[in-house]
């Protein structure tokens, strides 16, 4: 397997008052970007910057840059993450993330599965995935739920000897 799955103590302990930030997270975005999909408008805000001050998420994005910095073995890195935001008729179809790196955090993912052409994952509070980028998946969903899943996704771009990197428009990146 060239991907990892953890588990985020952090998410499982503290799950509720979690989707509680998520969920104030996200009026302040349909402030900013109108009635637009939060998982649509990734390229324009970061989510760790959309839910600040929250202490929990910004421990959350410390164990995250942890993760990214053990799996991912180049030195200079930049992420985005955006919140998806998702009822039952709204999940993910197949789709691709054309970055080095992908993964996603489980908040709260109901009875969901992320399905990679190759192999599957049961979606579980804590989960937190990370793989190669360039790899098609889709969201099941296993049993009908009545509020919204709650994942955060996540892209990094990282440097190589050589790269020639510009600022493009993604406002969302930051550095790890």
């Amino acid at each position: 397997m060239d991907f990892k799955l953890y588990k985020s103590q952090l998410i499982v302990e503290n799950q509720l008052e979690m989707i509680n930030h998520i969920n104030q997270s996200y009026i302040v975005h349909q402030e900013y970007f109108g009635e637009h999909d939060s998982t649509r408008t990734y390229a324009q805000y970061n989510f760790f910057a959309l839910s600040s001050p929250s202490l929990l998420f910004n421990k959350l994005f410390l164990e995250l840059k942890e993760i990214i910095n053990e799996y991912v073995p180049y030195e200079f890195k930049w992420m985005q993450s955006w919140l998806n935001y998702h009822y039952p008729n709204e999940v993910l179809k197949w789709h691709n993330h054309f970055w080095d790196y992908h993964g996603y955090i489980c908040i709260d993912p109901k009875n969901t599965r992320t399905v990679f052409k190759n192999y599957e994952i049961k979606n579980e509070i804590g989960n937190i995935y990370i793989g190669p980028g360039k790899r098609e998946h889709t969201v099941i969903v296993d049993e009908y739920y009545d509020s919204p899943r709650l994942t955060i996704g996540f892209d990094i771009q990282v440097y190589r000897d050589g790269d020639i990197l510009f600022p493009d428009k993604m406002l969302s990146l930051i550095p790890i």
